[in-house]
């Protein structure tokens, strides 16, 4: 096997959708399998699947266009073994107030919060919701199985607000005092950073790192805060950062810069591996956590783009040279090819066969005339190879789909070539 040294990473557009007017905040909804993105000026969420396909518009107002909603920010409820598992939130700046989807896509409630709310999470430790608005230094705790609300006093209007999961703490920014407040449930200041001198837009928390992000505005870097010590550094992006998300099957933070069309992706040692070109990113961004599919909002056009990371790379092991030198002094006879694939199987095989004056003769194999519905994994088992020399000369070629491991088990019969020559001398 034979492949270049360096590879580019790039993004696979493979879905593009049509959604509301001026798609804002993205989420992803663990009880149903199911996106969901909250459209600004159509007032309504649009909930689309893996697939690309939209399911359900869900209008906010019961009689559209009579009042303006102006959603701007989604959350959903994910503590599994809650009676609200699934409910999603969607916080309405001029409305001031939470709409609630349930499961059947159906707005069950309408929640009264503070006045124009602009941030707002869902806090699985105490299965609250908290809400923070520019209007007052207050943050509204909303209780999920019961709605009662508690109002809480802070130290100044807020701009934004961050969750750390795993605690409960949330990081709240006060533009006015360039500092970070950080309360746990019981709204004990635990912490304080100084010295945030930029509004924070949009924050993620990474549970392997133990650090809590913020992009900061109009401003080409990070803000990263120890959420054990609760020291804060700044981490220098390539561009203005519009929105963060975490990937929960890479263990990866992924923060979608406007400025420059790409997405860069951060690591639990804060260091930026595979920085990625993207089209069509503006405001949301929201990850699948098990197939890693990423979900990206356009305000502009009206669309979410879905599409996968594929690194366009192949790795061979360490021992593969010793094995290839192997065959190339000892060469042998394929009998029979057997081909497993961790996802989709190759098309197509090419095998060229090399000739003792060097002529070059090659043959296609279609994969799929050889597929083997006995096995649960995508199984190919090749007869047609009977007679194949592997001597490091003749060649296979093939294409790997993204993101696939290919097995290839070959039984072969080596050639006792002494024997051959003896046998031959014999003959003559």
């Amino acid at each position: 096997m034979s492949t270049t040294d360096t590879f580019d990473n790039r993004f696979n557009e493979n879905r593009s959708i049509v959604v509301g007017s001026y798609p804002q905040g993205m989420v992803y909804n663990p009880a149903n399998d199911l996106f969901y993105v909250v459209n600004q000026l159509s007032d309504d969420v649009s909930v689309f699947n893996s697939q690309g396909e939209v399911l359900h518009t869900i209008a906010l107002a019961s009689i559209p266009f009579t009042v303006s909603y102006s959603p701007i920010a989604i959350t959903v409820h994910t503590k599994a073994d809650s009676p609200n598992y699934g409910e999603v939130y969607v916080l309405s700046s001029i409305r001031d107030s939470i709409s609630v989807i349930a499961l059947d896509f159906t707005i069950s409630e309408e929640l009264s919060v503070i006045k124009r709310p602009t941030s707002f999470v869902y806090n699985p430790i105490d299965d609250a919701l908290y809400v923070t608005g520019i209007t007052e230094a207050n943050i509204f705790v909303i209780d999920t199985p019961t709605r009662a609300v508690a109002q809480r006093s802070i130290e100044g209007i807020p701009s934004s607000m961050g969750l750390d999961s795993d605690t409960g703490n949330v990081f709240i920014h006060i533009p006015v005092l360039q500092e970070v407040f950080i309360y746990d449930t019981a709204h004990n200041r635990v912490g304080l950073i100084d010295q945030v001198t930029k509004d924070i837009i949009a924050w993620a928390y990474h549970p392997l790192a133990r650090h809590i992000y913020g992009i900061l505005a109009n401003d080409a870097s990070l803000l990263a805060i120890d959420t054990t010590s609760f020291v804060a550094s700044e981490i220098p992006l390539e561009g203005v950062g519009g929105s963060i998300a975490y990937s929960v099957s890479e263990g990866l933070l992924y923060i979608g810069e406007t400025t420059n069309n790409q997405v860069l992706r951060l690591n639990a040692d804060n260091d930026f591996i595979d920085p990625y070109p993207i089209v069509d990113f503006e405001t949301g961004i929201a990850i699948h956590p098990t197939s890693g599919l990423v979900a990206v909002s356009k305000a502009t056009t009206n669309s979410v783009t879905l599409g996968l990371v594929v690194k366009q790379g192949v790795s061979i092991k360490e021992d593969y040279d010793e094995y290839r030198q192997e065959f190339q002094f000892n060469p042998a006879l394929v009998k029979h090819l057997k081909i497993i694939s961790s996802d989709r199987l190759i098309s197509t095989l090419e095998l060229e066969d090399v000739s003792i004056s060097g002529k070059r003769d090659r043959r296609f194999l279609s994969i799929s005339n050889y597929s083997s519905p006995q096995n649960f994994l995508s199984v190919a088992e090749v007869f047609d190879i009977d007679g194949c020399v592997i001597d490091g000369l003749h060649r296979w070629y093939f294409t790997i789909p993204a993101q696939t491991t290919i097995t290839l088990l070959i039984y072969y019969k080596k050639l006792d070539w002494f024997g051959v020559l003896e046998n031959e001398l014999d003959r003559q």
